[in-house]
């Protein structure tokens, strides 16, 4: 009776490497300075960058940027924005667009989440690594060994399906992973006065998110 809640991005690492390319001069290194450079909230800039239409929200496609002031939201445009920004700004609309929904998705009688479980390329971002632990306000871990989440995983159905197939047809996910050990290491813990921060941005992310979906409706 397990439930498995997936959001499905089309613009993750792809759109993060496009970034890196255009303001960071094609460097991790310069990318990651440069997030380390702004404080929590980009000084008040935002920025959505969706170069292949969005799944979530559907139907977004471009660049869009924003200047949050304390009574304020306005429209800006990408030569507003100092180049340093946008490192911390695309890290930090793809972290609270899934943060935004963690509420809506999860039932009201689960217990709250403890952890985040980083995979893919950017697990080994140290920046990124901190950033979303607090974003988050939980401990990032990564899987020892190995950062393909997807192949993993696979393989584990395999082995489950193998396994129930030697015990006649039955058994539980969870019985035939009682045995194992658990590989992770934690690599960034939150920190509370940061994570205090993104709490309060959530509301300003949904409606910048708003006006983004409402501007591609009219195209």
């Amino acid at each position: 009776d397990a439930q498995i809640a997936m959001l499905c991005y089309k613009n993750g690492a792809l759109a993060r490497e496009q970034v890196r390319d255009r303001f960071a001069d094609k460097d991790w290194a310069k990318f990651n300075d440069f997030v380390d450079q702004t404080p929590p909230g980009n000084n008040g800039y935002w920025g959505f960058y969706f170069p292949l239409p969005e799944i979530i929200p559907p139907n977004v496609k471009g660049d869009f940027f924003f200047k949050v002031l304390p009574q304020s939201l306005v429209p800006t445009s990408t030569d507003s924005l100092p180049a340093a920004v946008h490192p911390r700004a695309i890290l930090e609309s793809q972290f609270l667009s899934i943060k935004s929904r963690i509420a809506a998705i999860l039932p009201s009688s689960a217990p709250p989440l403890n952890r985040v479980v980083l995979t893919g390329g950017s697990s080994a971002n140290e920046t990124i690594r901190q950033l979303a632990a607090d974003l988050f306000g939980m401990p990032a871990y990564v899987a020892d060994g190995t950062k393909e989440a997807a192949g993993t995983g696979g393989a584990i159905l395999a082995k489950y399906a193998w396994w129930r197939e030697q015990n006649g047809g039955y058994g539980t996910f969870e019985e035939m992973r009682a045995g194992d050990v658990e590989r992770m290491t934690c690599v960034a813990r939150p920190k509370e006065e940061v994570t205090r921060v993104y709490e309060s941005l959530v509301e300003a992310y949904r409606v910048c998110e708003e006006q983004v979906v409402r501007a591609c409706a009219t195209v």
